[in-house]
Formats: C-alpha cells, structure tokens, sequence
C-alpha cells in the first residue's frame, strides 16, 4: 500500500478512537482491541489485517469503509465471530468470576479457524491476566478456547528400562476452581488427583488437588490458540 494510504489508515484508526491519547481508554471498553496494537498502528509499526479492522470498525461504530482507501473494494475474506466473555482468566492466583457470560464478538478468518480447531468445536475468546503462564502466554494475550474439549489426558510415566520418550506438555485449559477463573496446565494423575501446573516454574508451585474432596473444579475448554502480541 502506497505510504499515503498507509498515513490515512493511521489518521482514520487514531480519528476512530477519539485519538492517541485515547488509547488504552477505548481499549479497556472494548475487548479485542488491545492499547498496545492500536498504539502500533497509529505508530506506523504494524498494521492491521483485515480481520482486524472489521473489529476496530465494530468496535468503534464506524462503516469498514471509513478505514480503506477510496474506491477499494473489501477484500473478500469468509469472517467468522468468535464470542468474547466477560471474564480474564486468570494466570495466576485467580480472579473472582460470579458469571461466565459472552458480552461481544470477535471476528477470525473461516480459514484460520478451520486450521486450529475441529468443526464441531464451540469457540469463544478471552484474555489472559497475570504471570504463571509466562514465557508461554504473556499477560493480556488474547485466547481462543474450544470449549467441547474438557478431558484431561491420562499421564503416563516414562519407562524405567529403554530409551525415554520426550513427555509431551500437557494441555493448558480454561476451569473454574471455587469462585476463580484459572488458566493452567491440567495433569490426570490418577486415583482423582490433578495437577495444576504453571510455565512459570519459579514462582507458582505445582497444585495437586482432588476435585470433590478440595472443592469443585469445573472446565470451561482447552486453550487452543493464543497471541500474545494482541
């Protein structure tokens, strides 16, 4: 795109959300659209894809039109929704969730979804809020759940005798534990104990717990894509 479309894309983006200064404003009322993207783009850093702009254009209540240079026609691109909750789930200690509830939506290439989830996969979208997860998912990453996928994994310890097989990590999901909305890797560890486990070793230990016995623990989804640029 010729550097004068690119500085009206920026003009219309900043006009869009009442200006530079208004960014992490207009980023904390609107999920999806994050203060430091938005910061890139009116930088000139980065730029968004399509998709993108269909959410800051939904976002913002503006037509998508407002943001693409005249006489270009939109891209034909096959937009699905995503519905986002209301809730950050938590990496780290966890954080009080009363209701678990879609409040807007998202939109995702038909394409890139039908490469990372299976089509009879529930979707909705969250973000991620504090360190545990760290270096994997940064805070404020952006999640996609599948929330059809609820079974744990049986661990299955390496063999005593033979080459050792390199242990695949186990899967990160979305649960609800007591009042808190969590954000771990979850380990079947038999006998009715799991392990809750965090990528940020140093400061979070393992969890073992026994549902039931230590209070409820309930599954939203599997984590099946995330972003932490968003």
């Amino acid at each position: 795109m010729p550097d004068d479309l690119l500085d009206r894309l920026r003009e219309r983006i900043a006009e869009a959300i009442g200006g530079r200064r208004n960014a992490m404003r207009f980023a904390e009322g609107h999920p999806g659209v994050s203060y430091r993207t938005l910061q890139s783009w009116i930088d000139g850093k980065t730029w968004p894809d399509f998709a993108e702009l269909v959410a800051l254009a939904k976002a913002s209540d503006k037509p998508l039109d407002f943001f693409l240079p005249p006489n270009v026609p939109e891209p034909a691109v096959d937009v699905v929704t995503i519905p986002v909750l209301d809730v950050q789930a938590a990496a780290g200690a966890g954080r009080a969730a009363d209701v678990v509830r879609a409040v807007s939506e998202l939109p995702f290439p038909a394409e890139f979804l039908r490469k990372i989830a299976s089509p009879d996969a529930q979707l909705s979208c969250l973000r991620a809020s504090g360190d545990s997860m760290t270096p994997t998912i940064q805070d404020g990453a952006i999640l996609i759940v599948d929330e059809r996928q609820k079974q744990l994994r049986p661990f299955r310890s390496p063999p005593r005798k033979g080459p050792r097989e390199r242990q695949k990590l186990d899967d990160i999901f979305i649960f609800i534990q007591g009042r808190d909305l969590r954000l771990k890797r979850l380990r079947d560890i038999g006998e009715g104990f799991v392990a809750i486990l965090s990528d940020n070793h140093a400061g979070y230990p393992i969890e073992i717990v026994k549902p039931g016995r230590d209070g409820a623990l309930a599954i939203i989804g599997k984590v099946i894509w995330w972003d932490n640029r968003l």
